[in-house]
C-alpha cells in the first residue's frame, strides 16, 4: 500500500510558541490577529479575516521588546482551519531575518534555562553504592 503522507511536514526549523499581534494584508483581504507560533521559516496564527491557501500576505508582527514591528513583505499561507493557518515567509529582508534570529535565539534560551529539572524519581541516587 503506497499511500502519500499530506499530514506530517518535515520542519528544518524549530518553532516556538510565542503571543504577537500581527496584521495582514493580501489583494483580497486585511486582519489582524495572534501569532502563536513562530520560526525563521514562517508562523502559525490566527486572524480576524479568513484566508485561502495559496494567498499571498504582506505581514507586520510586533516582536516582544521591539518598538518597531517585524516587516514581513511577502509570505504565502500554507495551510488554513477555521480563522487558524500557517503562512511560510517567502521573502524577508535581511534585516529583518537578523531581527527575527535575535528573538528566536532568546527564546530558545530561556527555554534551555529556565526548564524545571527533572523530577520523576525524587531522593533516589543516580549511581548506586555498594
Amino acid at each position: 500500500m503506497d499511500m502519500l503522507n499530506t499530514r506530517f511536514v518535515y520542519r528544518s526549523y524549530s518553532r516556538f510558541p510565542v503571543h504577537c499581534s500581527m496584521m495582514y494584508l493580501g489583494q483580497a483581504v486585511s486582519g489582524q490577529g495572534i501569532v502563536r507560533e513562530l520560526s525563521l521559516m514562517g508562523c502559525q496564527a490566527l486572524g480576524n479575516a479568513p484566508v485561502t491557501v495559496g494567498r499571498t500576505l504582506s505581514l507586520r508582527v510586533a516582536l516582544p521588546n521591539s518598538h518597531e514591528p517585524l516587516v514581513i513583505t511577502q509570505a504565502s499561507v500554507k495551510w488554513t482551519k477555521g480563522l487558524e493557518c500557517g503562512i511560510a515567509f517567502d521573502h524577508l529582508e535581511e534585516r529583518e531575518k537578523v531581527r527575527l534570529q535575535q528573538v528566536l535565539d532568546e527564546s530558545l534560551a530561556r527555554r534551555r534555562y529556565t526548564a524545571a529539572p527533572h523530577t520523576d524519581t525524587p531522593n533516589v541516587p543516580l549511581i548506586a553504592g555498594p
